[in-house]
């Protein structure tokens, strides 16, 4: 836990810095496919300093983690095995992706609407999009609405 707790005051430290606005594209692009610390730890902060930019803010957050989540979904599509792997047992998810997979075929589509309230990290949907192949287009149209409700509720 020791590496986590650098790694959050790390990305608080960011929202001071004066390329706050890349680190948050970084950041928020790394949260949608493999990074444990949430953007809204850099996009809150640089919100309520500047409220006039708060929506510009919450713009380059939900762009990068649209991309991020494409980024998720070609994890899951062609790097499962090699990457993919790596990252859902990171997060000690790997009982839970066998479990997941029946669900996923099934309700696919409302799993990744439902993602925003569930207990599941989105790097976890998003390369399970991927690994199930679920359409690309559809996964977009979802991911994108759902990256905009978490990060326009400021």
């Amino acid at each position: 836990m020791n590496f986590l707790n650098k790694l959050y005051n790390w990305t608080l430290t960011k929202a001071k810095h004066k390329n706050a606005k890349w680190y948050l594209c970084l950041i928020s692009f790394a949260e949608s496919s493999f990074f444990p610390i949430p953007p809204d730890l850099l996009l809150i902060p640089m919100a309520l300093a500047n409220k006039l930019k708060a929506f510009f803010y919450a713009f380059i957050c939900t762009f990068s983690s649209v991309i991020g989540g494409v980024a998720g979904y070609t994890i899951g599509y062609f790097f499962y095995n090699s990457l993919g792997i790596y990252i859902v047992e990171f997060y000690h998810l790997e009982n839970s992706f066998s479990i997941f997979e029946n669900y996923y075929k099934e309700y696919g589509i409302l799993i990744v609407l439902g993602a925003g309230i569930t207990p599941f990290p989105y790097k976890f949907i998003t390369i399970a999009s991927g690994v199930f192949g679920l359409n690309i287009f559809f996964y977009l149209l979802l991911f994108q609405l759902l990256v905009e409700d978490q990060d326009f509720i400021l």
